[in-house]
């Protein structure tokens, strides 16, 4: 027979055994007390649990077995026993602390089992293994019995059974996305009724077995939208009033709705979302976020914002997926359109800016022109294509113009153009045709030209070329034509002019020192103010015409003058003769001899008074000798 007395406790009593598909989860409580009025001095005590899934086993999990000795009031801390729980043997060893000694050479005793005193052994948290049936406990106490140890076993018993109520009422998921994922289960037998009644009333739904115990959920129409709690109702007959028993249990919605809130001290909650729209707000330390049903940051949508400060944004859009939109980078803003990357156009009456830093610019149209910027500069171009365009300004100040062509305002002035040689100068009418340069003063090396024509003075202070026709000396200054010189208006020659080949004039030539001339001279009309000479006998003086000489001609070599082909005046060696009639009109004055070979008539108006002809001399009139007269007959 034992020395202690021992007692035996479960929670739940009777255990519940684990269902398929369930845990049923319990605890057991020895209880070892002294019956005696006097301490006991104790060894050990040794309690074997049985662990497995068969009727006489307590659990299957011994290592879940939570061992420990219930505080009590009565011991002091030093007076606990000390636990030793072996899950692998299901054994548990419980001993004494070992005790002052009565004076300090003895032996340390252990402390004894306090007169009418208890000590309560926990093992708590396991699952009931899943056959029902009697438990028995193995306990083996060691005490001293006088000067021997005695061991004594003891034997406790429990019982487990199957669940005669519903029990373990829960939700699936404590925490559910949406009322649809509402699922409650329970165990329970199945003679009873269950019926579910939820915050509308009660369930349109079946409670349905699944396994080892049942399961409900709502009907189409009655999922919850926010937090609910449910009853389970079971009773033994339809109707019957009140239940037998009632269990209840809530269920959260992560997500839930209701149709107004009215909070008088305001509303804490993290996010607000919507119900058939998930469109969410989230409340962060500097305000609010707006994210549409992917969680991706949303729109919002509102007639009118009043906002105190800058909008921190990455981008704002219009209404439409074609509407424009803006970014805002951290180098500035980027402004775009439609559902793309595609840049879009600023409008606004005016832009006060630093800089700007774009590709090109254009008028508000897209035909109207527009300037690129390459990296060399800038580009004009026109009608909203790549034409090269046009630029208007009152003043250009431009370290350089590199162009094609330059050209007065409008189509009718004249143009530049530079090709690879220099330039050319064109009039604006016409196609290519050579225009005019005007210039006060022109500063060149080199003049190369088809023609040229100079208003008023030409002042060359080194030289004129012309290939193969003109060209003019150092030295003494002198001006040699190799070609033709044609002068429309008058030419005028301070020094000599020397034509090496012939010479014409079209209108009056007048030299005012010496003209010389290779070759002959051709004048509608030539003057002489000095000498007219001409050297030779190669060279002739040949007038066509009438030609009339205010001075003197001095002939010192031959003088002809012919009418065709015909002589009819001509001097040689010191005479002149005549070759057809002489007509003297007023004095003449014959200082030497006057030689008429042929016939001689002197006259007055239309009457002759002088005639000579057939060596006779007639005279008509008076015949007057003013000193002596000679006569051979």
């Amino acid at each position: 027979m034992a020395f202690l007395a021992y007692n035996i406790l479960t929670d739940p009593a009777p255990l519940q055994v684990s269902e398929q598909g369930g845990t049923s989860k319990g605890a057991v409580y020895i209880v070892v007390s002294n019956p005696k009025n006097k301490p006991m001095s104790w060894n050990s005590l040794v309690v074997r649990v049985p662990v497995g899934q068969k009727p006489e086993d307590l659990t299957p999990d011994a290592k879940a077995i939570d061992v420990r000795v219930l505080p009590d009031a009565t011991r002091a801390p030093n007076e606990e026993p000390l636990t030793h729980w072996d899950p692998t043997t299901g054994v548990l060893t419980v001993v004494p602390r070992l005790a002052p000694p009565p004076f300090p050479s003895a032996p340390q005793p252990l402390t004894p089992f306090k007169a009418s005193g208890s000590l309560i052994l926990a093992l708590e948290g396991f699952p009931v293994s899943g056959t029902p049936g009697p438990v028995l406990l193995q306990v083996t106490e060691s005490v001293q019995n006088g000067p021997w140890p005695e061991e004594s076993p003891v034997t406790l018993s429990l019982i487990k059974q199957a669940p005669k109520v519903p029990r373990n009422l829960r939700p699936k998921r404590s925490l559910v996305a949406a009322g649809k994922d509402v699922a409650l289960q329970w165990e329970g037998p199945v003679g009873f009724i269950y019926e579910i009644h939820g915050p509308d009333g009660l369930s349109k739904n079946q409670p349905q077995q699944v396994g080892a115990g049942w399961e409900w959920t709502p009907a189409a129409g009655e999922e919850p939208k926010r937090d609910a709690t449910y009853t389970l109702t079971a009773t033994s007959a339809v109707g019957q009033q009140p239940p037998e028993h009632t269990l209840t249990t809530t269920v959260h919605l992560r997500e839930p709705e209701f149709e107004s809130v009215t909070a008088t001290n305001g509303l804490h909650t993290p996010w607000v979302e919507g119900t058939t729209a998930k469109g969410r707000i989230v409340f962060t330390a500097q305000g609010a976020q707006i994210h549409n049903d992917s969680n991706a940051p949303g729109t919002l949508s509102a007639d009118k914002a009043d906002i105190d400060s800058v909008v921190i944004t990455t981008s704002v859009r219009g209404r439409g997926d074609d509407a424009g939109w803006v970014q805002f980078p951290s180098t500035g803003i980027r402004v775009g359109h439609g559902t793309g990357t595609d840049l879009g156009t600023v409008t606004a009456h005016k832009a006060d800016l630093d800089g700007i830093n774009t590709g090109w610019v254009q008028g508000r149209s897209a035909s109207d022109g527009w300037i690129a910027f390459p990296q060399s500069g800038l580009q004009v171009y026109k009608d909203g294509n790549s034409q090269w365009g046009t630029v208007d300004a009152d003043k250009a100040d431009l370290n350089g113009v590199i162009t094609k062509w330059v050209q007065g305002r409008g189509d009718s002035p004249g143009w530049i153009e530079f090709p690879g040689s220099g330039l050319n100068v064109f009039q604006g009418a016409g196609n290519r045709q050579w225009g005019t340069v005007a210039a006060a003063k022109a500063d060149l090396d080199d003049l190369v030209t088809l023609r040229a024509q100079v208003k008023e003075r030409l002042t060359l202070q080194g030289g004129l070329t012309v290939d193969n026709v003109l060209e003019t000396q150092d030295g003494p200054p002198r001006l040699t034509v190799h070609g033709r010189l044609d002068a429309e208006g008058e030419l005028n020659a301070a020094g000599n002019v020397v034509a090496g080949r012939d010479l014409t004039v079209n209108g009056d030539l007048r030299p005012q020192r010496d003209l010389e001339v290779g070759g002959s001279v051709r004048a509608a009309d030539l003057t002489a103010r000095g000498k007219l000479t001409t050297e030779d006998g190669t060279y002739r003086l040949v007038v066509h015409g009438e030609s009339q000489f205010d001075g003197k001609v001095n002939a010192n070599g031959h003088l002809s003058v012919r009418n065709g082909g015909d002589w009819i005046v001509h001097t040689n060696d010191g005479q002149i003769r005549v070759n057809g009639d002489l007509h003297v009109h007023g004095d003449s004055a014959f200082a030497g001899k006057m030689n008429a070979n042929g016939r001689l008539s002197v006259r007055n108006g239309t009457d002759w008074l002088v005639h000579v002809n057939d060596d006779q001399v007639a005279i008509q009139g008076n015949l007057r000798v003013h000193g002596a007269f000679h006569s051979d007959s």
